[in-house]
């Protein structure tokens, strides 16, 4: 299948020179993918709403020195696990699309999922999931969300209580209650510049009507159920993968939390892992694995990565892994010389789905790190209590599911 039908006219451009103060006021949910830069040579860049509050800008600053300009760009006729695949690997949740030489529109990560919904429920919610879930609790400070949301890399928080789900935050929901709150005080910026706030420069002043740093602070300190959204959208682990998918598509959600009865929340299930499960291909022989950032695997080779899966395999002789994911990101703190790397080892199993994260300085040492915690996750209590619920499933089960996406 191509992505021919998952291409959309719905989408924004600005010109290279446009100010960031205009391109943040037009990001108005948390929905939007990113914004498209164009210049006389088409498509050059794209904006995403992460880059503009991930620090301080210039109002004036324009956008061709905050866009990405190493976008993929795809053909109407590219097959759609290709572009899924490529979306996870550049962490765009947008890409410019061309009919030969000509632009024809995007495909977001939406349009995408919505493109496949009809088939996706070969596989169920439990097959997918990230259960390596991060959450803050109803007191958490502000400042202490903002933290944990950059240093996991992640653009959502699920806010936990004694064990429920009580509310989410996101990227979003703390840009727009910053600026709302700030305009509040001191009128603020009519730009919309209140992500200074969110990043916790209290050295700095905003415009409006005076001095916003005690506004800062008192914002950092608040309490993360003054923030958060509520209730939570939630599933089950047995759930399809299509009949989830249309929940967020139709409720206007990015994510659900699911819950495994009796236990509690166990993950989260993002439009991110959808996108993931397209990029499953069936071969012949041994574990397949992907392996995302590519670009920050620069002291170990695939092969090597490759191994510390097989040996995690070897250790455990009930268990067949069918599929295995290491996903990297890199954060800016470094320490001689080598930037702080965040690893994640995924395994799709005849057990069932486990994960294991880790940070470390260099890739090698984060990949060991995480597949430390992998080794643990494996024998935890939570992964016997789901392999009894789901049943062992066989390795031809397994492969059947991979290979859902080519028989289809």
């Amino acid at each position: 299948m191509d992505i021919a039908e998952a291409v959309t006219t719905e989408y924004r451009e600005f010109d290279a020179e446009t100010p960031v103060s205009k391109l943040l006021g037009t990001f108005q949910t948390h929905r939007d993918p990113g914004l498209l830069i164009g210049s006389d040579d088409g498509i050059v860049g794209v904006v995403t709403r992460n880059v503009l509050i991930s620090s301080q800008h210039d109002p004036d600053q324009k956008a061709r020195s905050v866009m990405r300009d190493d976008v993929p760009h795809v053909d109407r006729g590219d097959d759609i696990r290709e572009v899924a695949r490529r979306m996870v690997e550049s962490e765009f949740t947008i890409l410019p699309v061309y009919d030969g030489d000509d632009f024809a529109g995007v495909v977001t990560n939406e349009s995408v999922a919505a493109a496949t919904e009809q088939f996706l429920d070969a596989v169920d919610v439990s097959d997918v999931y990230s259960r390596d879930l991060r959450s803050v609790g109803p007191e958490t400070t502000l400042g202490e969300v903002i933290h944990e949301l950059r240093t996991n890399a992640i653009s959502r928080v699920p806010v936990i209580d004694d064990g429920d789900a009580v509310g989410m935050i996101s990227t979003f929901d703390l840009l727009e209650f910053t600026i709302r709150e700030t305009n509040q005080e001191q009128g603020g910026n009519a730009s919309g510049f209140g992500e200074g706030s969110v990043a916790g420069d209290t050295s700095q002043t905003h415009g409006g009507f005076g001095e916003r740093a005690g506004v800062e602070t008192r914002l950092l300190d608040l309490p993360a159920r003054d923030v958060m959204n509520s209730p939570v959208a939630t599933t089950g682990p047995t759930t399809g993968l299509g009949e989830a998918v249309h929940e967020m598509l139709d409720d206007d959600y990015s994510s659900l939390l699911v819950e495994i009865p009796s236990e509690g929340v166990d993950g989260i299930v993002t439009l991110t892992d959808v996108l993931r499960s397209l990029t499953w291909t069936p071969d012949e022989g041994g574990t397949r694995l992907q392996i995302f950032g590519t670009r920050y695997l620069t002291s170990m080779t695939r092969e090597e990565v490759a191994d510390i899966i097989d040996k995690v395999e070897g250790k455990y002789d009930e268990m067949d892994v069918i599929e295995a994911y290491v996903i990297l990101h890199k954060h800016k703190e470094r320490q001689r010389g080598s930037p702080l790397i965040q690893a994640t080892i995924r395994l799709f199993t005849d057990r069932g789905r486990f994960a294991g994260t880790g940070e470390e300085y260099g890739d090698a040492p984060a990949i060991r790190a995480a597949r430390d915690n992998l080794e643990r996750t494996v024998l935890d209590d939570k992964g016997q209590t789901m392999q009894e619920r789901r049943g062992k499933r066989s390795p031809e089960d397994a492969e059947r599911l991979l290979g859902w996406w080519l028989e289809t």
